[in-house]
């Protein structure tokens, strides 16, 4: 039951930072190279702001979940699952919180010297954004991988 709730647990935080990173990738990304001065503020401050908390509570229970699916499936071929949970949300969170978030402090202080720099600042922040595209989304097929093993789905489907 433990290893349960706590994949399921991880499943939603899963699934909403991969969302989180898609509608991103896929439908603010194109629209935030025209950001400038007079806008970054309202379509790049209070989407970033809400998203560092949101993720703050989400994130850390994510990193429990992971050790606990570790250490109730040690000794089994599952366990596997459970380390490439846990090595996901590290890499999610060593991009956002050591390299993302500076980037977006800056931003949203104003700190450049104009519209080019602005501009240049949101390339390198979308670079790094990609990086966490493809390791939510990578994360989120191992914690789904891992229901689909444990439940035998696919046997299920003979």
């Amino acid at each position: 039951m433990t290893a349960f709730v706590a994949a399921l647990w991880f499943l939603f935080g899963a699934s909403l930072y991969m969302g989180t990173m898609w509608v991103l990738k896929w439908f603010l990304f194109p629209t935030w190279t025209g950001l400038g001065r007079d806008n970054v503020a309202i379509h790049f401050g209070i989407p970033t702001r809400r998203a560092t908390k949101f993720f703050t509570v989400v994130v850390p229970i994510m990193f429990v979940a992971s050790i606990v699916l570790v250490v109730v499936e040690w000794g089994t071929s599952y366990v596997w699952f459970g380390v490439g949970c846990l090595i996901g949300i590290f890499l999610l969170t060593f991009v956002g919180q050591g390299l993302i978030i500076p980037i977006n402090k800056r931003i949203r202080s104003g700190d450049f010297a104009d519209d080019a720099e602005l501009r240049h600042l949101l390339r390198r922040w979308m670079t790094l954004n990609d990086v966490r595209f493809y390791s939510s989304t990578a994360t989120w097929i191992v914690i789904v991988g891992y229901i689909v093993a444990k439940a035998d789905l696919l046997g299920a489907l003979t």
